[in-house]
């Protein structure tokens, strides 16, 4: 697989300010890299998904930097095994996107996150016109995604879940297609799919997703925000 920095760790990174004090929860971890990237400036990081095979990469990639202090746990997301009020700094990269329920999800964040604590939620969001075409692609690409939200969608998710927002930024996200398939593990009919899917994307969407297409590379942008919540 093609080596990527994804732009969105630092960027979350940087809004979490992790400190040596700092309990860390990363919600929903994926291959865990937001807990890889502040394992070395905290006391201790509980990394946390739903899928099995997600954990066994984060573990992989913990080992490989010997990140020891990041234990990972298959949990109910919606239920997390930890009492109220535990974690000083919870992380949510990338995640919000395939969860059936982002309010009761941000809901229990909030239950676990100590008073003066923080939660930094990164997120890929669409506007009116990538919406459709983005999330369509995006699920064929990953099966369990549900919906890129509008910044207006999201803000009212963080709303309904009796947070506030800190701080906020928003940037600009460039991937390779190539990378983007294989990341996700996408199989060959289902990856030519997509790329058909682009072709015929119209042009107002190839214009709002800045689609581009150099000898037989391929990449496309899309919006992200991040938001650092409290109370």
């Amino acid at each position: 697989m093609t080596d990527y920095v994804d732009p969105s760790v630092d960027l979350v990174v940087e809004l979490a300010q992790p400190s040596a004090h700092d309990r860390v929860l990363d919600y929903a971890c994926g291959m865990g890299r937001a807990a890889v990237a502040v394992a070395f400036s905290v006391s201790e990081v509980h990394a946390v998904d739903e899928q099995p095979e997600a954990l066994d990469e984060a573990r992989r990639l913990s080992a490989e930097i010997h990140a020891d202090n990041i234990v990972f746990k298959l949990v109910d997301l919606y239920a997390l095994p930890f009492p109220d009020g535990h974690f000083s700094l919870i992380i949510c990269r990338n995640a919000l996107h395939r969860l059936p329920e982002p309010v009761m999800a941000l809901g229990e964040m909030a239950r676990v996150m100590s008073d003066r604590g923080r939660i930094v939620l990164h997120e890929a969001c669409v506007d009116k016109v990538s919406d459709r075409a983005f999330n369509e692609l995006a699920r064929l690409r990953e099966p369990v995604h549900r919906r890129y939200y509008l910044r207006d969608e999201l803000d009212g998710i963080v709303k309904k879940a009796k947070l506030q927002v800190g701080d906020r930024r928003e940037h600009r996200v460039t991937v390779d297609l190539d990378y983007w398939i294989e990341a996700a593990a996408v199989p060959a009919e289902k990856a030519e799919i997509i790329r058909t899917r682009l072709q015929d994307l119209s042009v107002e969407a190839q214009a709002a997703m800045d689609l581009a297409f150099a000898d037989r590379l391929v990449s496309f942008s899309y919006d992200a925000l991040a938001l650092r919540l409290q109370r």
